[in-house]
């Protein structure tokens, strides 16, 4: 099977987009077989389809029917490679491109921006994340204080303190004393847990016996954030679809839920940026309570993207009938 491909490299969280159409059956079957070193190799797969006359520039499936906003980045990236006739070049910058995509499983399109190069290459694109998130926080019970993992009996019980969660997260309380706290940050086609990364061990179990702890068994995709101080993180996404777990060189949905998670304890919004294994990323963010007039986005992720390959792969072992 011959598709046609671009891979981009979105602050190391690489991504491949199938320009060619895939019956939903088999997306998670060839994806896997890009994402293979021997292929293409990638973090993740998006299948798109660019379209024409109407002011929707592109739509996008991910693998496994979750939303990324690296590769709603990425595919913005490439669309304002090709100039494509639905992204509008903004008025000061003629290489500054703005448009919207279409995600499966989001209510709303989604608003990109990117920036082409002198060689008419993307560098940089940003992603204005749909919709209105929620922001909860949770006191954790059974959480060890010295790194040693996870009890499998976990209890969660409400945090309604902002303070608590600053003075834990922050390092304002000495170490045996601070309580262990937890964010939940549920936005459309993904919902994060954003934890300390003092509290427990890097392990595929903790995201797992975490989001049962807090009613995540049927959720379509889950992010767990490890925080390292106040801008470092390293991201976790399980996908259900492809019962999939990936360790991200980074995450722009995880780095919103962080700065979601500052916002709403701050009660104000503000500007963050978020180091990754891969890069970093940059967030504009506003708390879900605070109005403003006219209205902006509540989450807008920015950060360098390249486009490193197109052309045509070949798939053997995937037979579309």
């Amino acid at each position: 099977m011959r598709l046609r491909f671009a891979k981009l490299n979105p602050a190391g969280n690489t991504t491949i987009l199938v320009l060619d159409p895939v019956h939903e059956s088999i997306q998670a079957k060839v994806a896997a077989d890009l994402m293979n070193p021997a292929v293409l190799g990638g973090e993740q797969v998006g299948f798109a389809t660019l379209m024409t006359g109407g002011p929707v520039a592109a739509s996008m499936r991910m693998m496994g029917g979750e939303f990324c906003g690296n590769a709603a980045r990425s595919l913005g990236a490439y669309l304002a490679s090709i100039r494509h006739p639905a992204m509008k070049v903004m008025k000061d910058n003629s290489n500054l491109l703005q448009g919207l995509i279409e995600v499966q499983g989001l209510e709303e399109p989604v608003l990109i921006e990117a920036e082409l190069d002198g060689e008419e290459l993307p560098h940089w694109a940003s992603c204005a994340f749909p919709g209105v998130p929620e922001v909860e926080f949770y006191f954790v019970e059974a959480l060890s204080w010295t790194a040693t993992g996870l009890d499998r009996n976990i209890r969660v019980l409400p945090c309604f303190s902002p303070k608590d969660v600053l003075e834990s997260w922050l390092g304002e309380v000495p170490l045996k004393l601070r309580p262990t706290v937890v964010a939940l940050v549920r936005l459309e086609g993904i919902t994060h847990i954003v934890v300390d990364a003092r509290d427990y061990r890097r392990e595929e179990s903790v995201l797992l016996e975490l989001g049962d702890a807090l009613g995540l068994e049927d959720e379509a995709c889950i992010g767990l954030i490890f925080r390292h101080g106040f801008d470092e993180i390293v991201p976790l996404v399980y996908v259900a679809a492809t019962d999939t777990f990936v360790w991200e060189s980074s995450c722009a949905s995880g780095c919103a839920a962080v700065a979601l998670a500052y916002a709403t304890a701050l009660g104000e919004q503000g500007s963050y940026d978020f180091r990754q294994s891969g890069g970093t990323l940059s967030v504009s963010v506003r708390p879900p309570n605070f109005q403003r007039d006219p209205p902006i986005p509540y989450v807008t992720v920015s950060g360098e993207v390249r486009l490193v390959a197109e052309g045509t792969v070949f798939v053997d072992s995937v037979f579309i009938q």
